[in-house]
């Protein structure tokens, strides 16, 4: 009897122990699930915004183009397969907002991974943003000997001091800023208004190393 006893003290301790070990582990796994969407809300918060300074942008800058160019839609690429909702969030506003880039109507075409070759066959034919996810497979060196006049936007600060970027997106402290390549908005292509560059507190204009 005694043994019975013990033994059912023992098989009770480890159950408890395992119900304790699996009540950890579900708690982790919350805690872990939380985490991720947490991220993604702050990613997709981000995402709108970015579409919304670009959006702007295409209004605020003035392009200089032969009559052939300025007869044809402003286009806009974006490379990558993003999940945060930036191409979509940037089709709606451009189409709810009617937003023109000098008369010329704007068009944004998204090109996942898979699509890389359809995106360089569109590039050559002529655009004017190209904005690359961070999991976005080409990458500058691929566009470059086909970027004609368009300008290059990503995210992280790097892209434009270090990089070949024209415009890049930076997040400190729950805030998103501009970071401008002071050289590429030099160039004969574009012009930029100085409505843009008086705006200091979510614009920085940089010069590349």
């Amino acid at each position: 009897m005694h043994f019975l006893h013990s033994r059912f003290k023992k098989l009770a301790k480890a159950s408890w122990q395992l119900v304790l070990f699996l009540v950890v582990c579900s708690n982790f796994a919350i805690f872990e699930l939380n985490a991720q969407n947490k991220v993604s809300d702050e990613d997709r918060r981000n995402a709108r915004l970015q579409a919304t300074y670009i959006a702007k942008l295409v209004s605020f800058i003035s392009w200089d183009e032969n009559s052939t160019q300025a007869t044809t839609p402003f286009r806009i690429i974006v490379l990558g397969d993003e999940k945060v909702g930036f191409a979509k969030s940037l089709k709606f506003l451009i189409e709810q907002g009617n937003i023109k880039s000098e008369g010329r109507d704007v068009e944004v075409f998204s090109f996942p991974n898979a699509e890389s070759k359809k995106a360089l066959k569109l590039i050559k034919k002529g655009v004017n943003f190209i904005y690359f996810t961070k999991d976005s497979y080409l990458n500058v060196e691929d566009i470059l000997p086909v970027r004609g006049g368009a300008m290059f936007i990503a995210e992280g600060r790097d892209f434009v001091a270090k990089n070949q970027g024209c415009i890049a997106f930076e997040s400190i402290r729950n805030r998103l800023k501009l970071v401008v390549n002071e050289t590429c908005f030099r160039r004969k292509f574009a012009k930029v208004n100085p409505v843009l560059t008086s705006l200091k507190s979510v614009v920085e204009v940089v010069k590349p190393e």
